[in-house]
């Protein structure tokens, strides 16, 4: 089965509101995905897992979109930071661009 993970980095406060960024990844699993699966993925460390939150299926195409818990990062530069990590070493892509 082929489905995509989704997740949201993101950094919120009063000063500058809310800063984000969306990294997907494709997958092929013989296991279907459930809400509460965590997910083995180098982009993130090991005391950050990753879990299923929800999950999608488009009922007219049938891609399956699984959402994963977001990442909260400390500062506005770190979003870029993890984004750029993810997408360029690996093999995350930029979501809203897909």
């Amino acid at each position: 089965m082929k489905f995509t993970l989704v997740r949201n980095i993101y950094f919120h406060s009063p000063n500058t509101g809310l800063v984000s960024k969306y990294v997907s990844k494709e997958v092929e699993s013989e296991i279907t995905p459930q809400i509460g699966f965590e997910f083995e993925d180098s982009a993130w460390h090991r005391n950050d897992p990753i879990k299923a939150e929800s999950i999608s299926i488009d009922s007219e195409t049938g891609k399956c979109t699984v959402n994963l818990n977001p990442k909260e990062v400390g500062a506005e530069s770190d979003v870029e930071k993890f984004y750029s990590v993810a997408v360029q070493y690996h093999g995350w892509k930029n979501w809203l661009e897909s």
